[in-house]
């Protein structure tokens, strides 16, 4: 009890018409409007590729460098000034990595030649290996076809070969400039256009942020600002500790293949720098190439298993201990949406998507959370809980999972008390179900299958109870919170006898038997009494200082209000409480009127202040 935190925010939502809610989520979330407006952005974004792709990698390298140009900025320089240092020393670390890739590349393609041999002879190795059948009797006489032609293509040519003649036309200006010319130009042309929109975004930066204020917030200046501040902050602290997390994970990968021997490790490394943006599987596919070139170099099986070893080592090494350390911020989007997010921007801009997915995919979710009618997207792609814990406990509930009661009140009652599990979660989960109920949405299976999941669950949480009572009575904790009755450490109901009754459903029964569980654990002496039960016949023994009618439909409170009226004749000098939770999606969010009863909660909070009241 003394390790349980309260919660202090208030989780009660408003209450609204159910049609209105469907009404409102329909056409503000997956209207067909929104739909439309998405596909027609991605055919564009599809079509128009050479333009857009260029222009997504400058601005995500501008994001990437503005954190260093306001550094540059704070020690006195003027802004073009830090502009320019920054982009051409990105710019030399771009052109020396490339120029590296592309001189280790060449060497690898004029080494290969005299590593034929190893390999072949693995290929050997393994078919040797391998039972005698068809495909095996195939696959070694391709072997054999290939090694004969290596070797004639090797061996010196004899007076007796055939010298074949061929013409070859010479290739005329226009075939140069078409065929040779300009693909070489196309790459150069293309990180022309990145270079210079990272450098125009650099400097235009505020009037940018001015530009974006007034399309996406108008006159809200403070929710604009606090949306680009969150997706610049997201965005740029995650592609910097993706950077650094690469680097960390190349650099051994590099020396270590240095060290057991596999040639051109430099360039392994440097691939592995590149393919490591890509989400979960970048790791993976880096690996191949080195483990090719050690089957190729080594004449025996050691150098393949050292590499795989290495990758294994530094993958483990970097996944347990070196990204936690570094992603101390969180995305904000979901593994699955990681890979879906990688898969669709694939599909559009090809390999560069997949490397730019992930931080395109954080900037609409982070503007989804702040434009109304982008909301789709943190819903998909977020990885927040979009239902609360009552609307996800009652859908499961739905689903014949009522196990899920016993789960969510173990997690809860870890961290929190039993009072507040009831009040923020079971509660408002049988609200939902009687609200249906009520609508005729519920069958009478569904709502006695979601009851008796509920009468279950309070007798499981009786060693709950025990342990609070316990802990409370060896004193209040130095961490109680001491503003509320639920967490002060304090046995407050010590002394009270209060009897507590179900309104008139099996649903109000159980949520009875909730509430009456939360009093016990305050000290309370309680008494549950079934809907409807015999008065004074049934507290005769008692002798309640307070009855509590638990209710949990919001439609009947005429019906309710009689039912008061009807035990204060038969119990008079009983003080009498309603208690009311009541689904999120009711029509008003004022709290229960209090009609003939002493006082009306919806609360446990308040619930405990009236009825623990000396």
């Amino acid at each position: 009890m003394g390790d349980r935190m309260p919660e202090t925010e208030d989780t009660a939502a408003p209450r609204r018409d159910r049609e209105d809610l469907w009404a409102d989520t329909g056409h503000s979330i997956v209207s067909l409007t929104t739909l439309a407006t998405i596909a027609v952005v991605c055919a564009i974004l599809y079509v128009a590729k050479d333009l857009f792709l260029p222009l997504a990698l400058g601005m995500l390298f501008a994001f990437i460098l503005t954190p260093l140009v306001n550094y540059l900025r704070r020690l006195g320089l003027r802004d073009l000034t830090a502009v320019i240092i920054t982009v051409v020393a990105a710019g030399s670390l771009v052109a020396a990595f490339v120029l590296v890739l592309a001189y280790q590349l060449s060497q690898i393609g004029a080494n290969l030649p005299q590593y034929q041999g190893n390999v072949l002879t693995k290929i050997d190795t393994l078919l040797d290996f391998s039972t005698d059948s068809r495909v095996i009797e195939h696959l070694q006489g391709m072997v054999e076809n290939i090694s004969e032609r290596l070797a004639a293509q090797s061996g010196p040519a004899t007076d007796e070969a055939t010298m074949k003649v061929e013409v070859v036309d010479q290739p005329g200006v226009r075939e140069w400039l078409t065929d040779v010319i300009l693909p070489a130009l196309a790459p150069v042309g293309i990180f022309g256009l990145i270079f210079v929109v990272v450098i125009f975004a650099l400097i235009e930066r505020a009037t940018l942020r001015d530009r974006l204020v007034q399309l996406i917030g108008g006159s809200n200046i403070l929710a604009t600002s606090r949306l680009l501040a969150e997706a610049g902050s997201r965005v740029s602290t995650y592609l910097l500790a993706q950077l650094l997390v690469n680097v960390i994970y190349a650099v051994p990968i590099w020396l270590g293949l240095w060290l057991i021997g596999v040639p051109n490790a430099l360039f392994f490394g440097l691939v592995t720098l590149v393919m490591r943006f890509v989400p979960y599987i970048g790791s993976a596919i880096s690996a191949i190439l080195p483990l090719l070139m050690a089957f190729a170099v080594s004449p025996d099986w050691s150098l393949v298993l050292w590499t795989a070893g290495l990758f294994l080592v530094v993958e483990f090494t970097t996944s347990n201990i070196i990204e936690p350390f570094f992603y101390g911020q969180r995305t904000g989007v979901s593994p699955l949406a990681v890979i879906v997010s990688a898969m669709f921007w694939t599909w559009l801009w090809g390999p560069m998507g997949l490397i730019i997915a992930t931080p395109l995919t954080v900037c609409l979710v982070v503007i989804g959370h702040h434009v109304p009618s982008l909301r789709l997207f943190p819903i998909m792609f977020g990885d927040q809980p979009v239902l609360a814990d009552s609307a996800r406990l009652y859908d499961r509930l739905l689903a014949g999972r009522t196990f899920e009661f016993t789960e969510s009140a173990t997690a809860s009652t870890a961290k929190h008390y039993l009072a507040d599990y009831y009040d923020k979660t079971a509660l408002p989960a049988l609200a939902l179900a009687q609200s249906d109920r009520a609508a005729g949405l519920l069958s009478d299976y569904q709502t006695h299958r979601i009851a008796t999941a509920a009468w279950t669950l309070t007798d499981e949480l009786e060693t709950v109870i025990d342990e609070e009572l316990t802990l409370a009575a060896e004193g209040p904790s130095p961490d109680a919170d001491a503003t509320t009755l639920v967490a002060n450490g304090v046995l407050d109901g010590v002394g009270r006898r209060i009897a507590v009754m179900g309104a008139s459903t099996r649903l109000d029964a159980a949520a009875a038997q909730m509430v009456a569980q939360a009093l016990r654990a305050e000290g309370a002496e309680v008494l549950a009494l079934p809907p409807r039960a015999p008065l004074p016949r049934s507290v005769s023994d008692f002798k309640p200082q307070t009855l509590i009618l638990v209710s949990l439909d919001g439609t009947q409170r005429g019906s309710v209000d009689l039912q008061i009226r009807n035990i204060r004749r038969r119990l008079p000098g009983v003080q009498l409480g309603l208690a009311h939770w009541s689904a999120p999606t009711e029509i008003e969010a004022a709290p229960p009127r209090k009609g003939s009863a002493d006082f009306a909660v919806g609360r446990m909070e308040d619930l405990f202040s009236q009825a623990f009241e000396k």
